[in-house]
Formats: C-alpha cells, sequence, structure tokens
C-alpha cells in the first residue's frame, strides 16, 4: 500500500520561476501560505479533502499569484520556489 504523504514528500523540489511561469500563464501555478506545508496541501488536494482546501482558500493560504507578483518575477526570472506538482497545478513557495 502507497503512502501518500511520503511519495508526496519526496517530490518536493526547488523550482526556479522561469520553469513556473509558463503554468502561471495557465493559472496553474497556486501560491501557499508560509505557515502551510507543501505535504499537507498537496495531500489535501490528493485527497481531495475540499472542506480543507477551501478554509486555506477562504483564509488566504492558498492564491494564485497577483499581477504585481507574475510582473516582479518576470523581470527576474531566477526567483527560487520550493514547489510540488498536483495535477493539474504546482504549488508553490516562494523561498526568501
Amino acid at each position: 500500500m502507497s503512502n501518500v504523504r511520503a511519495d508526496l514528500a519526496e517530490m518536493v523540489d526547488v523550482a526556479l520561476w522561469e520553469w513556473l511561469s509558463p503554468h502561471a500563464a495557465r493559472a496553474r501555478v497556486i501560491l501557499v501560505g508560509a505557515n502551510l506545508d507543501l505535504v499537507d496541501v498537496g495531500v489535501a488536494l490528493t485527497e481531495d479533502n475540499t472542506q480543507l482546501v477551501q478554509s486555506w482558500i477562504e483564509d488566504g493560504w492558498l492564491r494564485h499569484p497577483t499581477a504585481e507578483e507574475l510582473s516582479a518575477w518576470n523581470a527576474t526570472k531566477e526567483k527560487e520556489f520550493t514547489s510540488l506538482v498536483i495535477p493539474p497545478f504546482v504549488l508553490a513557495k516562494l523561498n526568501f
């Protein structure tokens, strides 16, 4: 039996904005708030935990990048994000 959490944890990686920008152009990048763990969010999406995901969206912890963020990141494509692909989305946290 597969352990979803362990499988997703192995898939977390660092991605440059240059790699993420094509996905953002299709509204597929979801920014994950600093207080949330990428793997926890990935598990919730994978297990279709609509109530939990909706609460994170309502609280502003899951969101699409703003136009201002997209503009800034497109100007400096070397920005690094910790990311996790949960098709059709890419979860991303900005690395400071």
